[in-house]
């Protein structure tokens, strides 16, 4: 490989990591699963940035009985960064910085976040999961939904659960 080769590929693998470059050169070194503007299968934007969402919580356990896991104890669900590139990244909530969740993308824009927390009541499994789209507005979005589950006592099983619906808006636009 020639150098000035080697310095292009190494360019927009960084603008990739860090998620700001939108070119289509940078789509196709960070992998963006249906090319620059989205021909085939409509815009799936970049996810790596950061992101702001907010956390309905459709349904707690009614049965649960720790303490410290309910609808105003979440509240670390909310500014977000992503980071990596098609089809791996990483995500760290800005209230958890030492917390990093796996995420996953797909071809059609499907997104799946999931990642546990050691807290107070016991280790929370969370997972997250949605559309990427681009909207008419340009603004970059996930709708989804979220399911927490609660082992209180370190043995691997659910103890407690909260089902939710989950939406992100890309910031910084």
């Amino acid at each position: 490989m020639n150098p000035s080769r080697s310095f292009l590929l190494v360019s927009l693998l960084v603008g990739c990591a860090d998620g700001v470059d939108d070119s289509a050169a940078a789509a196709e070194a960070c992998g963006d699963p249906d090319g620059d503007g989205g021909t085939d299968t409509g815009n799936i934007p970049n996810v790596a940035g950061s992101w702001t969402s907010s956390f309905a919580g459709d349904g707690w356990d009614d049965n649960c009985t720790a303490s410290g896991f309910d609808e105003t104890t979440e509240t670390w669900v909310g500014s977000f960064k992503i980071e990596g590139a098609y089809p791996s990244y990483r995500a760290t909530f800005n209230s958890l910085p030492d917390d990093r969740f796996e995420v996953a993308v797909d071809a059609r824009g499907g997104l799946t976040m999931t990642g546990e927390l050691v807290r107070e009541p016991g280790t929370l499994y969370a997972q997250f999961g949605g559309l990427v789209y681009q909207g008419s507005t340009d603004r970059d979005g996930i709708d989804g939904s979220a399911f927490f589950g609660l082992d209180v006592d370190a043995d691997q099983k659910i103890d407690c659960y909260a089902r939710a619906s989950w939406s992100a808006n890309k910031s910084g636009l």
